[in-house]
């Protein structure tokens, strides 16, 4: 039945009121403490790129020019300290600001997308304020977020999802649609690899739902020619600097050897992972920085500790296997240890914020799996993008800013999970409402 006008209209008035609110709450969460600054790799080369222009000095200053991670980020903050003072309250405020305009604005296209789903309007609703009222992890959306690209590569998907929903929608995908597609899955891909791998699942979904395969060829060209342009300045430069062919990051190695190794078997694992961090990262250890140095820089040294870690992995398959399903656990159920990785002390609010998360993730999963077991409709778009990224986490550590990334498509689905089943535990009381 449809809504009267007026109450549709109030409806319609919900989402941006919800997205306002989740604004306010996040300026009044900064508000309320010290100005604060980005910490890690990305805020040094966002330094560094303040200091003299360069994409550098990923550890410690002097370290020399870095592919450790992707530039976009680090290089825009840079730019703002330029401007308006390296680490000073107006360059912060006007960073924190865009990290939560990205972040909200990835909310409001998932919201979209959600409706291109079939999801229905309540769920949807519920989904958006639970993400906009009650953030699990308001430190990344506020400050961590500044320079990494969890909030900006969760817009992107949403971006992809959306362009690729209403393409199914439609029926019709030609060449045309296609590129503004295959343009933002690229720089996605670019971005953060992990949701890139899964926009290109997605997008290979709906070549087989709306394409017939005789013009496969033509939108697979579009795709590897929009990659290509994103990736080639980026690996120029690398070769320039580096002299080995990197389209994306040099640190591979350094965050398999940080996953796989004897320790993390048992123990503490709080504990076993900031030891293990202390003693092969260069940005927590001065001796691992040393040795790194003392090899020629950051690339062997990730060479070398990802060679050590594959021959652990060869010598001790059974025992990787053990890791990759610990870490598949706690990427979509992070222990409470995560929430405070350098301290064994967490408040009250980290333990209300895990149950909301394991919730939603538990929900989320059923969601995702029922959709792909049912092969239901457009529901099947955000099932891709809640379980492919987790695909390179599995052979890594995960951390919370890692599983960010599936935080929107996992919430949609639990919040249309839940709606299914209460209308089938209470259908009178859905009828009447």
């Amino acid at each position: 039945m449809k809504l009267p006008s007026d109450r549709e209209h109030r409806f319609a008035l919900l989402a941006p009121a919800i997205l306002a609110l989740g604004f306010i709450e996040r300026i009044a969460i900064l508000a309320l403490r010290e100005v604060s600054h980005a910490q890690g790799e990305a805020a040094n080369v966002a330094l560094s790129v303040a200091r003299d222009g360069t994409i550098a000095d990923v550890f410690a200053r002097g370290s020399g020019l870095t592919a450790h991670l992707n530039p976009l980020l680090p290089w825009l903050a840079g730019g703002i300290y330029t401007l308006f003072g390296v680490q000073s309250a107006a360059s912060e405020w006007i960073l924190a600001l865009i990290s939560i305009s990205i972040v909200l604005g990835a909310g409001a296209v998932f919201y979209q997308a959600a409706a291109v789903a079939s999801v229905p309007r309540v769920p949807r609703l519920a989904a958006l304020a639970v993400f906009a009222l009650l953030p699990v992890t308001p430190e990344l959306e506020t400050t961590a977020f500044r320079v990494w690209e969890g909030g900006l590569a969760s817009l992107l998907g949403g971006i992809v999802l959306l362009l690729s929903l209403r393409a199914d929608r439609d029926r019709t995908l030609g060449y045309r649609g296609m590129l503004p597609i295959a343009v933002t899955a690229a720089l996605l891909f670019f971005i953060n690899p992990a949701l890139g791998l899964a926009a290109y699942a997605l997008v290979g979904l709906l070549l087989l739902r709306t394409v017939s395969p005789r013009r496969w060829i033509g939108h697979v060209a579009i795709l590897a020619v929009a990659l290509g342009v994103v990736l080639t300045p980026w690996t120029i430069r690398n070769y320039e600097v580096f002299h080995r062919i990197l389209p994306l990051r040099g640190n591979f190695g350094l965050e398999l050897a940080i996953g796989n190794h004897p320790a993390a078997l048992g123990g503490n694992d709080r504990e076993v992972f900031v030891e293990r961090l202390r003693t092969v990262h260069p940005l927590e250890s001065q001796a691992a920085f040393d040795r790194m140095q003392a090899m020629g820089g950051e690339i062997p040294y990730a060479n070398a500790m990802g060679a050590e870690a594959k021959a652990w992995i060869h010598g001790h398959p059974g025992d990787f296997v053990r890791l990759c399903a610990k870490h598949l656990v706690q990427y979509y159920f992070p222990p409470r240890w995560q929430w405070n990785i350098y301290n064994s002390r967490v408040g009250k609010d980290v333990i209300v914020r895990q149950a909301l998360l394991w919730s939603v993730a538990a929900l989320g999963l059923i969601g995702a799996f029922a959709a792909l077991f049912a092969w239901r409709e457009r529901l099947l778009y955000l099932a891709t993008l809640a379980l492919v990224p987790v695909l390179p986490y599995v052979i890594t550590q995960p951390v919370p800013r890692y599983r960010y990334i599936v935080l929107l498509p996992l919430l949609f689905l639990a919040a249309n999970t839940a709606y299914g089943l209460y209308r089938r535990v209470w259908p009178a009381a859905h009828a009447t409402a």
